[in-house]
């Protein structure tokens, strides 16, 4: 892919903009297998919160929720510093929907309080059921990364085949907050439901 330019010279460096401009189309056109090409690359929790980031823009939120613009626009990070790190750099001055992106990591659960999105780091010491059971009416986007994490009631999981990263969504409990995806996305993603 032409866009990507030079090979990264050191694969430990953090995301560019460069590589998130890479990686828009791959989620648009649902050429995922060159996924493995840049899995190869660069690490995979830069290629996660690469996803996490274009993620934003194939999600709407209820219009109540959408309406705090005066609100920035919070991504939640708990129990992986790591995955903050590389999603502060790609956010880096970017906004969704008009509002500033701003990435906060947490610790422990009880820490978070407003965020559109929050992703769950497998390190988190709460069981990921109770987390999700904690934010369910709140119209937050849950992403994780950890096994089984859509079918435990998360609404979107960047699981890793191989050196592949596929997305498994969980409209049921996207439903029930009242976010929405672009018919794009679920294009490219595997539809799974809770406890099955």
């Amino acid at each position: 892919m032409a866009v990507l330019g030079s090979p990264c010279r050191d694969r430990n460096d953090l995301l560019s903009k460069r590589l998130v401009a890479a990686l828009y189309p791959l989620l648009i056109l649902a050429i995922l297998q060159t996924a493995s090409v840049l899995a190869a690359t660069f690490k995979p929790v830069q290629v996660k919160a690469a996803f996490i980031y274009n993620l934003t823009n194939f999600v709407h939120w209820p219009i109540k929720a959408a309406k705090k613009v005066d609100l920035p626009f919070v991504i939640a990070v708990l129990s992986d510093e790591e995955m903050a790190r590389n999603l502060q750099i790609i956010t880096k001055d970017d906004r969704v929907q008009g509002r500033k992106i701003v990435v906060h990591s947490y610790s422990t659960v009880d820490e978070i309080e407003y965020c559109r999105v929050l992703f769950i780091g497998a390190a988190a010491k709460t069981p990921i059921r109770d987390i999700l059971r904690r934010f369910h009416s709140k119209s937050i986007l849950t992403i994780g990364d950890t096994d089984n994490f859509t079918r435990q009631g998360g609404m979107v999981g960047l699981v890793q085949r191989g050196r592949r990263i596929h997305i498994e969504i969980n409209l049921e409990m996207a439903a029930g907050s009242g976010i929405r995806f672009d018919s794009k996305l679920l294009k490219v993603a595997d539809i799974v439901r809770t406890g099955n």
